[in-house]
C-alpha cells in the first residue's frame, strides 16, 4: 500500500465522518418516523441514567450499560434528549477513527479500505436497524453499534496482519476495547463472534496477542464497572440476560433459527459461505476455511437475537474472502481457478449486503429532509423536548380482533373475574400515553408514585407526576420484575399487544405477593392501586 495512501485514509475517514455527522442533525431535533415504543424505551432507560440510576441495579434491561451510557453522558451536559441521541455515535465514531484507521491500512488493499470505513460508519451512524424500506426511528439502534463495532474487532483476528511489536499492541488495543465495548452493549455479539476471535488467534499461535487483548478488555469493562459496584454491578447484568433468556412470552425476537437460515434473504448468503469455505479448503487453506465456518455460526446467531433478522454481517463477509484469497493459487478437481472461486462468492455476499447498507444511508438522507412540523408531538419533560413523534394522520387506530399486535391468537385476557375487551392499538402509542399521564395526575395522592403498565413499554412517569418503577423494566420481557414496588397497576383497555397484556396480568395473579385493587376506570384504562392482602381483584393460587 502506498504511501500517499495513508494520508488520503485520514482524509476520506475524517470527511465521510464530518458528513455523516452533518447529516445526522437536523434543528428540530430527532423526529421518529416509526417504532415509538423503541424511542420510548430508549428514553427511559437513558433519562433514568441521567438520574443517577444504574442498569441491573435500578432497572431490569438485557443491554449493557454503553448502549445507554453514550447518549445520558450527553443529557447530563446539557443536551436535549434527541440532540443527545443523534450526537452519541459521532463522538463515539470520532474516539474509534484511529483504530479503524489501523486496521483499514493493516488488513485492507485501499479499496476494499474505503469499503471497510464507509460501511462501519454508515451503520453507527444510521437512524434504522435495517429493512429495505428507509425510515427514522431509534429501533435497535443498539444493535448497529454492535455490527460496526464487530467489522474491526473481526478484521483483526481473522485477517493477516503486520508483524511487529507496535502492530502487536495495536492490534490488542483493538481486540480488547472491541470486545469490552461488545460486551458492555449487547452480550450476544461478544458470546457468539469469541469462538472464533480466539480460534483464530490460537490456530496462528498469537498466544501474545490473545492475552494482552484479555488483559485490556478486563481493564476496558473495569474501569466503566467498577465505580458501578464491580462484582455486584456484573452479577446483576448476568441476572438480568438470564431473566430475559428464560422469557417465554417471545423466545426469540424474530424467525426460528431455521427458517431464518432458509428464507430467501439468508439462504443464497448461506450457501455463498459454505461454498467458500469449501474453495478454501480445497485451496488447502484449511484453518481459514475452519475460522471462517465458525465465524459465519456466530454471525448467524447475533442475526437469529436480533429483531427483523437483517443479515448485516455479509458485505463485511465478502471483504473478508476476498482478503483471505490472495494468497490461493491452486486450481480445483474442476478446473476452477480457486482464488477466483472464493472471490465470486465474496461478490455474491457484498451485493446482497448491500441493499441494508443503502437503507441506512438513506434513513440520514431521510431525517435531514424531515420538516419538524410534521411532528408536532413532544414528550412533556423539557428535555425531551426535542425528541418528537408525528401525530396520527386518521386518529388512533384501535383493532378489534381475535389477533393481537404480532399476528398470534389472542385469548381471553381476565382481569379477575372480568373478560377485557379484545383490542389493540395500530398507532398513537404516544398520545395514549399522554392522556394516560394526565388522567393519573388527577388522581389524588398520585403524584411520585410508581405504576406497572401492562404492555410491551411504559414510562407512565415521563408523561406525569409518577416515579419511575425501582426494579422495573423499560420494555417487558416477562416475569414481575419491581411489581412488588408499585403502588398502582394501570390496565390500558386498548394496548399495543393483548398478549403481553394477558400475561402480565397472569403473572400478577400467580404472585401471591401482589394484591391490588380497582380504584378508577375510564374509557383508557382500568387504575387499580396497592391492597392489603386478602383484598386483591386476582384469584390468588
Amino acid at each position: 500500500m502506498g504511501r500517499i495512501f495513508y494520508i488520503w485514509y485520514a482524509i476520506f475517514l475524517i470527511a465521510v465522518w464530518s458528513l455523516f455527522t452533518i447529516a445526522r442533525v437536523n434543528p428540530d431535533g430527532f423526529l421518529v418516523m416509526s417504532f415509538q415504543g423503541d424511542a420510548l424505551h430508549m428514553a427511559q432507560a437513558v433519562l433514568r441514567m441521567a438520574k443517577g440510576e444504574v442498569p441491573h441495579r435500578d432497572f431490569l434491561t438485557p443491554l449493557g450499560i454503553l448502549a445507554f451510557m453514550p447518549i445520558s453522558t450527553l443529557v447530563k451536559t446539557g443536551f436535549g434528549l434527541g440532540k443527545a441521541f443523534a450526537y452519541a455515535p459521532s463522538f463515539l465514531t470520532l474516539l474509534s477513527l484511529p483504530a479503524i484507521y489501523w486496521v483499514g491500512l493493516s488488513r485492507f488493499k485501499p479499496a476494499a479500505a474505503l469499503v471497510f470505513a464507509s460501511v462501519y460508519l454508515a451503520m453507527f451512524f444510521a437512524y434504522i436497524h435495517g429493512g429495505l424500506l428507509p425510515s427514522v426511528s431509534a429501533s435497535m439502534y443498539y444493535n448497529n453499534w454492535g455490527w460496526a463495532v464487530a467489522m474491526p474487532v473481526v478484521a483483526i483476528a481473522v485477517l493477516p496482519g503486520r508483524a511487529s511489536q507496535t502492530a502487536l499492541i495495536f492490534d490488542a488495543l483493538v481486540l480488547g476495547i472491541g470486545v469490552g465495548f461488545l460486551t458492555l452493549t449487547k452480550a450476544t455479539y461478544a458470546v457468539y463472534l469469541l469462538p472464533a476471535i480466539i480460534l483464530s488467534l490460537a490456530l496462528n499461535k498469537e498466544w501474545t496477542k490473545l492475552a494482552l487483548s484479555v488483559i485490556i478488555c478486563i481493564a476496558f469493562m473495569a474501569a466503566f464497572t467498577f465505580p458501578l459496584g464491580g462484582l455486584s454491578y456484573w452479577a446483576a447484568y448476568v441476572n438480568d440476560l438470564r431473566s430475559v433468556a428464560s422469557n417465554s412470552l417471545r423466545p426469540y425476537p424474530g424467525l426460528s433459527l431455521s427458517k431464518m437460515l432458509l428464507s430467501a434473504r439468508h439462504l443464497p448468503g448461506l450457501i455463498a459461505l459454505l461454498a467458500a469455505v469449501v474453495f478454501l479448503r480445497q485451496a488447502r487453506q484449511k484453518k481459514q476455511g475452519l475460522v471462517v465456518l465458525v465465524l459465519g455460526a456466530g454471525w448467524w446467531f447475533v442475526t437469529y437475537q436480533n429483531w427483523e433478522n437483517d443479515p448485516q454481517w455479509m458485505v463485511m463477509a465478502g471483504l473478508i474472502l476476498f482478503v483471505l484469497s490472495e494468497p490461493v493459487v491452486l486450481y480445483n478437481s474442476f478446473g476452477w481457478p480457486l482464488k477466483k472461486a472464493v472471490q465470486v462468492m465474496g461478490i455474491v455476499l457484498m451485493a446482497m449486503g448491500l441493499p441494508l447498507s443503502l437503507t441506512q444511508l438513506q434513513s440520514l438522507l431521510v431525517h435531514k429532509g424531515l420538516n419538524g412540523e410534521a411532528f408536532p408531538v413532544s414528550l412533556p419533560i423539557n428535555i425531551q423536548a426535542d425528541l418528537r413523534f408525528r401525530a396520527p394522520k386518521q386518529g388512533i387506530v384501535r383493532i378489534n380482533t381475535p389477533y393481537d399486535a404480532l399476528g398470534q391468537p389472542a385469548s381471553a385476557t381476565m382481569l379477575g373475574d372480568e373478560e377485557l375487551p379484545l383490542c389493540h392499538k395500530a398507532n398513537g402509542l404516544i398520545a395514549d400515553l399522554k392522556e394516560t399521564g394526565k388522567r393519573l395526575d388527577n388522581i389524588a395522592g398520585s403524584s411520585g408514585k410508581s405504576a406497572i403498565y401492562t404492555d410491551w413499554v411504559s414510562g407512565l412517569w415521563m408523561f406525569s407526576h409518577l416515579a419511575p418503577l425501582p426494579g422495573g423494566a423499560p420494555w417487558y420481557y416477562g416475569g414481575t420484575p419491581g411489581f412488588a414496588n408499585a403502588d398502582y397497576l394501570v390496565v390500558p383497555l386498548c394496548p399495543m399487544d393483548e398478549h403481553v397484556r394477558a400475561e402480565m396480568l397472569k403473572q400478577i395473579a400467580l404472585d401471591p405477593a401482589l394484591d391490588f385493587t380497582e380504584v378508577a376506570r375510564n374509557d383508557l384504562f382500568i387504575l387499580l392501586e396497592k391492597a392489603p392482602s386478602g383484598g386483591s381483584v386476582f384469584k390468588k393460587p
